[in-house]
């Protein structure tokens, strides 16, 4: 299949490059989609069950789970001049969650992991993305008017290969970022009838714990003038999740989920705060469709420059 991994080094062509204002108009449309939720003035509308975040439907326990691989997969062959090169690009990705929904307790979890490279005749492999994350939240109603829980989440951020950020070396768990966020929020979410389309929105602000391990790759201190061991500041979380069964071979995935984390400096320097933003988007017929990924990092620990990846391509599911 045919795919175009998005990022400075890959050979793409400029109509691909020139869509850089995607993440934009994802972001639009995603909270178009959070007001027109949240505004809707009766939780029964169009045949559609909302949930608030305290209750469940007549008490009833609820688990979804879903997991999708990917790969996308482009090919050239070209010769110019008398020298044949050719040129592979593959990307694979996995996209999982699974959501455990009670009366008194609520659990959930997510992972994206994302990997590809480029290899070009007589030349060494180059890494175009790469990329896992794992999330895991669970949570507790603590007062129903307003209606408000607790939430605890866990995640682990790094990369699965070897690789560079700024000529510093890279690999798996180095550098790793671990952060703990401990808010108070809303979850909702509604189920169509015969289960068609889910959606869950999660939102809150807290107080987060955040530290960045590493081996060999050298954290930019000077950079924030931070500590890179252990840190700790406010936090600010949304995400918001569809995935819906449109027609019995067309189907339909979103995922988009920001992240703000404060340093303990956040008063004299606000630009030292971290800041994530990860869409994750799809539309398939049975197992072939389009995939759009978008993942930016703002770190002052790991770089100057915002890390930004995102890619549009032709995928085979799994």
């Amino acid at each position: 299949m045919l795919a175009w991994p998005l990022n400075k080094k890959a050979l793409v062509p400029h109509t691909i490059r020139g869509m850089k204002h995607l993440p934009i108009l994802f972001l639009i449309t995603f909270l178009t989609i959070v007001f027109e939720t949240v505004s809707a003035s009766s939780p029964f509308e169009n045949g559609v069950q909302s949930e608030d975040s305290t209750e469940t439907e007549s008490g009833e326990k609820k688990v979804q789970f879903h997991f999708r691989p990917s790969l996308g997969l482009t090919f050239t062959d070209s010769n110019a001049d008398g020298e044949r090169t050719t040129n592979l690009q593959w990307l694979g990705t996995v996209n999982s969650d699974f959501d455990y929904i009670g009366k008194k307790f609520d659990f959930s979890s997510t992972l994206f992991m994302q990997y590809g490279e480029s290899k070009i005749t007589g030349q060494n492999s180059e890494k175009l993305q790469d990329a896992f994350i794992l999330s895991i939240t669970p949570s507790i109603p603590l007062i129903k008017v307003p209606v408000i829980r607790l939430f605890l989440e866990t995640t682990a951020e790094t990369s699965l290969g070897k690789g560079t950020i700024d000529e510093q070396p890279t690999s798996f768990l180095d550098p790793l970022f671990l952060y703990q966020t401990l808010f108070l929020g809303q979850k909702h979410y509604s189920y169509q009838s015969k289960d068609n389309t889910t959606w869950e929105l999660t939102y809150g602000l807290g107080y987060a714990f955040q530290q960045t391990l590493n081996k060999n790759f050298e954290i930019q201190q000077d950079l924030s003038g931070n500590k890179a061991d252990f840190e700790s500041g406010f936090s600010g979380i949304i995400e918001f999740n569809v995935n819906s069964q449109i027609s019995e071979s067309l189907s339909f995935v979103l995922n988009a989920k920001a992240v703000a984390l404060s340093r303990e400096n956040f008063f004299q320097d606000f630009d030292a705060s971290r800041r994530s933003v990860l869409v994750r988007s799809g539309l398939f017929y049975k197992k072939v469709g389009v995939e759009y990924n978008y993942h930016q990092v703002h770190d002052l620990n790991l770089s100057e420059k915002d890390l930004v990846d995102q890619s549009i391509m032709f995928t085979v599911s799994f």
